[in-house]
Formats: C-alpha cells, sequence, structure tokens
C-alpha cells in the first residue's frame, strides 16, 4: 500500500447525542464534495467506535449508509428505544434485592426490533446476517465488554487477532449493535456466541476509543509503521462538560452530575490529550482532527429524547464558528487522496 492511504475515523459513544457526531461528520463529507457528499464508508478504511459510536460505525461501515439516511435511521431507532421505560415487576416492585438485579431502564427488545427494522429497510432480507463482511474496504471495529470480566473486548467485521473467533465468526450485525449499545444503566447485557458470554457497551473501560482503534489499525497494517500509512485520523466525542468544580457530589468528571453514566465514564478529553501527546508528530502534519461540542452538551443524558433538539442545534452552532468551520474544511481536504483532487473545497 502507497504510503499515507489510510483514513481512521473513531467515535465516541454518548446516547442520543451521537446526533451530534453524525451532523458533524456530515459537514466533514460535505468538505469533500459539498454537491454530492461521499459515504463514510467511501473514504475511512476503518471505522470504529463505543457506545453508540460503535452502533453508528456499523451503520456507516458494515450497512454502508449513507450520512443522511444514518440521521434519519438514528433518530428513529433512539426514539423507539428510549420512549418507552422498562415496566418493574410486582414481585421487583416488592422486593429492593429484585430491584438491585434489574437495575436496567430499557427494553433491549426494543433496540433488537429497531436495528431488525434498519436492516429490512436497506433490503438485507436476511436480519440475522453476521457482523464479517468480505468486503474489507471499510472495515468496522466495535468495543465490547465482557460483563463478567469487565474486560473490553473488540468485535470486527474481519479476522483480527484481538477479537474471539468464535464471535468473529458467529456474531450477528444487530447482536453487535446491541452489545454496543447496551450501557448498563440502560439496558441488560446481551449474551454472544457459543460460550453463552454476556456483553455490554464499553463507555467505562474506553468512551472515547481512539487509543483501541489505532492499536487496533496497527494490527491491520503491519507492513510498516501506521504513521508512515496513514493520511488523516479523525475523533467526534458528544459534548463536552461545562466548567468543572469539587463538589462533594461530583462525579469523575470533577463536575456535579445526576446522569448515571458520569459514576462509570471517563473524561473523554483525558484520551484525546495522551493521544496527541503519543502521536503529536500527526497533528503536526494536520492528519489528526478532534471534533466536540463545548458547553455542556455532555451533561444530556444518555436517553434524554427530549433533548435532541438541543444537540442538533448545539452542533450546528458549534459547526458555524468560524475557526471551526476552517478546521473542518482542512479535515475534508485531509482526507481526500490524490484521486479525489479535483472534488472542490470551496465554501
Amino acid at each position: 500500500m502507497a504510503d499515507r492511504e489510510l483514513n481512521i475515523l473513531s467515535l465516541d459513544g454518548g446516547g442520543v447525542r451521537a446526533l451530534s457526531t453524525l451532523h458533524v461528520l456530515k459537514n466533514i463529507m460535505e468538505a469533500i464534495d459539498r454537491e454530492n457528499p461521499p459515504k463514510p464508508c467511501d473514504f475511512f478504511d476503518m471505522i470504529g467506535g463505543t457506545g453508540s459510536g460503535g452502533l453508528l460505525a456499523i451503520m456507516l461501515g458494515r450497512l454502508k449508509m449513507d450520512i443522511d439516511q444514518c440521521i434519519t435511521g438514528y433518530t428513529r431507532l433512539c426514539k423507539h428505544v428510549f420512549s418507552r421505560k422498562k415496566r418493574l415487576s410486582l414481585t421487583g416492585m416488592g422486593s429492593m434485592s429484585n430491584r438491585s438485579k434489574s437495575k436496567s431502564k430499557h427494553e433491549g427488545k426494543r433496540l433488537e426490533f429497531a436495528l431488525k427494522s434498519i436492516l429490512r429497510e436497506l433490503g438485507h432480507e436476511d436480519k440475522d446476517m453476521l457482523l464479517q463482511d468480505v468486503d474489507l474496504s471499510c472495515r468496522v471495529f466495535v468495543c465490547v465488554t465482557d460483563a463478567s470480566t469487565h474486560k473490553l473486548v473488540p468485535l470486527t467485521t474481519y479476522p483480527s487477532k484481538y477479537c474471539p473467533i468464535e464471535l468473529y465468526k458467529c456474531t450477528k450485525t444487530w447482536e453487535a449493535g446491541v452489545a454496543a449499545f447496551a450501557h448498563a444503566a440502560f439496558f441488560e447485557p446481551i449474551t454472544l456466541g457459543p460460550s453463552r458470554r454476556r456483553f455490554m457497551d464499553s463507555s467505562a473501560q474506553a468512551n472515547n476509543p481512539i487509543r483501541e482503534v489505532w492499536i487496533e489499525a496497527k494490527n491491520v497494517w503491519r507492513l510498516t509503521s501506521l504513521e508512515s500509512q496513514l493520511r488523516c485520523m479523525v475523533s467526534i466525542g458528544t459534548g463536552l462538560p461545562t466548567i468543572k468544580r469539587a463538589t462533594k457530589s461530583s462525579g469523575v468528571f470533577g463536575f456535579s452530575t445526576k446522569t448515571a453514566e458520569a459514576a462509570t465514564v471517563v473524561d473523554p478529553e483525558v484520551e484525546t490529550n495522551k493521544f496527541i501527546q503519543e502521536h503529536s508528530e500527526l497533528d503536526d502534519d494536520g492528519r489528526l482532527f478532534r471534533f466536540d461540542v463545548p458547553n455542556g452538551l455532555a451533561e444530556i443524558e444518555l436517553d434524554a429524547l427530549g433533548e435532541m433538539e438541543t444537540i442538533v442545534d448545539a452542533t450546528q452552532d458549534y459547526l458555524a464558528k468560524e475557526l471551526v468551520y476552517k478546521q473542518v474544511r482542512r479535515c475534508g481536504k485531509a482526507l481526500a487522496r490524490p484521486a479525489s483532487s479535483e472534488l472542490s473545497f470551496r465554501r
């Protein structure tokens, strides 16, 4: 492979806030070609994600959806999954121990139904199609966590030394989507593979999976250093918190919050800073881009359907800022390979 040909995309988790991710990505694709924005799968050689970002990686990379399709499908999925909370059984209501065993707020079956509906609408007759893919033009890497050991396990569309062979051979596309999306506070883990182990999302281990995606890419493209092969790496978050204050009720972010997510999720920007320190030459060369909406978007709860319009509005305000606009344009140029040089980058 020629030097500097690889484009890699890393997507954070964030529940409904993943709509922000999609609108940022939409602008990046329009920066490549405003008149005919390409599909992400046509420009990225690998798309990796965790949580909702893992689900988006499957939709964009494995199912090869365009951005508008994905925005529509993901919005509908969230509304279907989060519009109805799980009912407590009479037995559970009468017993504190039973309540503690069933902490999930939402029904995993509704998520399964929504994902199978997307497969059907895209023309996939086999709703149980496997995650593995013979088309390796866009590899998909999804972070999930073993519910028993709490170790991060990758699910991939291609053979990988880090993905257990039994999971690679038998995991269905919708199962991988459920496992990636199944935040411990909202869903029960899903059972995968012949060994019947249970898996959930990896928010606690890698809510910003940029380093995990990098390690996986190094495993895939091993002929020379990944740095020499990389054209552009893009990382997209799902929002930053407001000012950090040390309070008695502070979560791990350092600010007071009532969200269930805060007790388990590591600040995604810590991972971003570590990665930039480790790969400063990529940033210096204009081959590394990170986009993340500021001003408290991170404090919107994962299942806050009523905040979806706010998420989109805040993202559009962020993208309209001149410095961000220029950064998006630079990102579009960095992604475009020489064969795409005829594409217009004018405003």
